[in-house]
Formats: structure tokens, C-alpha cells, sequence
């Protein structure tokens, strides 16, 4: 599904960001490894609760693009 592929993508580009193991973003999503294991590869149908926890948890690992944003209209 389209919320499957979508959490897939937003965990592999915290991971790409952040260099965080599957453990540590299962911590701060209050899943387990495998799950977090299983929504990097797309293999899993993503609960609500944890698509949320995701997407909140991509909001704030690249909430500091804010910075790019004030340097072009600067």
C-alpha cells in the first residue's frame, strides 16, 4: 500500500540522515528491531500509530532544514 511504501521511505531517509541503527529508531518509536527491520524493506503493513510515529520522528530529524530555508531569503 501506498502508507506502506511511504514509511518505508521516510525510516530509510532518517536512517541516511541520521546514521541511527534499526534499534535505536525502534526505541523511539516504541516498536520492536524487527518491525523497524521489516518497514525498511517494505514487508510489513504499517500500523496508524507507528506510520505516525514515523512520520513525526522524519518532521524532527529534518526540522533543521529550517536553517537552508531562512539562508535563501536571506
Amino acid at each position: 500500500s501506498f502508507m506502506n511504501s511511504y514509511a518505508s521511505r521516510l525510516l530509510n531517509e532518517i536512517r541516511s540522515r541520521t546514521e541511527w541503527s534499526e534499534i535505536c529508531i525502534a526505541k523511539k518509536l516504541g516498536v520492536s528491531q524487527p518491525t523497524v527491520n521489516r518497514i525498511l524493506k517494505n514487508q510489513v503493513d504499517c500500523k496508524g500509530t507507528t506510520f505516525l510515529a514515523i512520520s513525526e520522528l522524519h518532521a524532527s530529524v529534518f526540522s533543521d532544514c529550517d536553517k537552508c530555508n531562512s539562508a535563501v531569503e536571506n
